[in-house]
């Protein structure tokens, strides 16, 4: 927590659209040269200082999610090596990271406490909106870790530089979760009626790098936070009734990511900035990050499923799509990647992409979440048209992501017809699936490979919450800790020694076999 505590703020002028490398570096000046912010400045700086947990990045992909949640999941073939199951510090920069973006919200709160009452309630929408993408975030880190330090984290700046005020207790990750809830909801309402002055409506524009300045698509992001976030917790006892009555409410007011071109994304608009992902293709490619997995692969195989090419090439030397088998021994595995017989991301339209956007919330992943809704309170129709139409959008997703390609080597040469499309869902018939349950299966491997490499976060909680896709993982018996995949990460080192007394009251839960509160099945 020391590093943590010891962090100054940053701020920052963005304007993705016209700006050059120089104007970048002055405009976001190194934190340990501010001395004076502003509240435009400050949420831009808010919104930019994590942009490597949302844009595809090196330093994500490799160092925290490769041995991690896209192993966890299946979202690419990995050879069963000793330790694979052992979280260890992978999840420290993910850690490190959260807790400098969290300082920068409280200098946002803190710039905003100093402002008048009339100019706090013109510059209300930057706290709304950074208080949306703040929980988002907030719950990718309950989803990993369980119980975090929230309420009191970031705020040394506040202490006047005390840092044993500043050490943070660790918030319960339910009582979190209603929080969030509670204040989606009434941002929801907020934004129906928000208006905002000629200068800020301008400048607001210029320094939000989301929606850049769109109300309604901030409406739409807020509300499909929250059916994401009710879905995740309906099986909850105690928050299960909350959950029916709240998705109902939203699905009827209609405001939601459902439609392709409310697609919300932190958008790549210039290779002269860090901004982009021109490094992700080292960290996807390298160490065999890009090894196709075998469940995708024969599915695809199988239904002939139209993204098949977008996403993957096959193997060098192989005549077939094949993903690496999960259930042979590392040796073997090894030899097959080696003797590239092994299919593996496609390297134009995903790995060298420099130009992939970072996704915030995509219609396909909503509708797959109405689907579910609707199978749950038995509406199969209903349910039927949001399963298919996610299956649509999500193609279409994949074969736009190759419109801004730079290297079309590997980048297939005709998109799919209506008539492929509609024979792969005719494949998947999801008319045959005549119970919820058997449903489910299918609106699960959807979401599976919707997600991909692509969302990571997302498809790891799914798949502990819903305990599907079933897929086999072979168990580390070298491993005297953990012998199959855990449940959730575990806190890194830092916090043992640096925030000791906190952690000292949450380490009886600081255990791979822990489970997310809403993990209950």
């Amino acid at each position: 927590m020391r590093k943590l505590l010891y962090i100054s703020f940053a701020t920052a002028a963005i304007f993705l659209g016209s700006c050059s490398e120089s104007d970048f570096a002055d405009a976001y000046r190194d934190p340990e040269t501010v001395t004076t912010t502003t509240v435009p400045k400050q949420f831009a700086g808010f919104m930019k200082i994590n942009f490597e947990d949302v844009i595809p990045s090196y330093w994500n992909y490799f160092t925290v999610i490769r041995t991690t949640s896209l192993s966890y999941t299946q979202a690419h073939g990995f050879v069963n090596s000793t330790g694979r199951y052992v979280v260890g510090e992978a999840g420290k920069d993910r850690w490190n990271r959260y807790y400098k973006f969290i300082a920068q919200y409280r200098e946002l709160e803190k710039v905003m406490g100093s402002l008048s009452p009339a100019d706090q309630a013109a510059n209300r929408i930057y706290m709304i909106t950074a208080t949306i993408y703040l929980y988002d975030h907030t719950s990718k880190m309950i989803d990993n870790f369980g119980d975090i330090p929230f309420s009191e984290a970031g705020k040394i700046s506040m202490t006047g530089g005390d840092y044993s005020k500043a050490a943070a207790k660790y918030d319960g990750q339910t009582e979190l979760y209603v929080k969030m809830l509670d204040d989606l909801k009434a941002f929801s309402t907020e934004l129906n009626t928000i208006t905002l002055a000629t200068g800020v409506e301008t400048v607001f524009k210029n320094q939000d790098l989301i929606n850049k300045g769109n109300l309604v698509s901030w409406k739409n992001y807020c509300n499909s936070l929250r059916l994401k976030m009710l879905n995740r917790v309906s099986a909850v006892p105690t928050l299960s009734a909350r959950a029916s009555t709240e998705m109902a409410e939203i699905i009827a007011e209609g405001k939601l990511v459902d439609e392709t071109s409310e697609n919300i994304a932190f958008k790549v608009y210039t290779q002269d900035t860090d901004l982009d992902t021109a490094g992700f293709f080292d960290a996807l490619e390298s160490g065999g990050n890009n090894i196709a997995p075998k469940p995708m692969i024969d599915h695809m195989n199988a239904n002939n499923d139209p993204r098949e090419p977008w996403l993957f090439e096959k193997g060098a030397s192989a005549t077939a799509y094949v993903g690496l088998d999960p259930t042979l021994t590392s040796g073997v595995q090894e030899q097959l990647v080696a003797d590239t017989q092994i299919a593996i991301y496609n390297r134009s339209v995903i790995s060298k992409n420099k130009w992939l956007p970072g996704t915030v919330v995509n219609a396909a992943e909503v509708n797959l979440i109405l689907a579910e809704y609707y199978s749950r309170n038995g509406n199969a129709a209903t349910a039927k048209v949001h399963f298919e139409k996610a299956i649509r959008q999500s193609i279409e997703y994949y074969v736009r992501l190759g419109d801004k390609a730079d290297v079309l080597t590997w980048k297939p040469t005709t998109e799919p017809t209506v008539a492929e499309v509609d024979a792969y869902i005719a494949k998947i018939n999801f008319d045959g699936a005549t119970t919820a349950a058997d449903q489910l299966k299918l609106i699960a491997f959807q979401k599976y490979i919707h997600y991909n490499v692509m969302q990571a976060d997302e498809s790891w909680a799914e798949q502990r919450r819903l305990k599907l896709p079933a897929f086999y993982f072979m168990d580390d018996e070298t491993s005297s800790i953990r012998k199959t995949p855990p449940t959730r990460w575990t806190y890194p080192n830092s916090e043992r020694v640096y925030n000791t007394d906190n952690y000292n009251k949450v380490k009886d839960k600081d255990d791979l076999n822990t489970k997310i509160f809403w993990d209950v099945k």
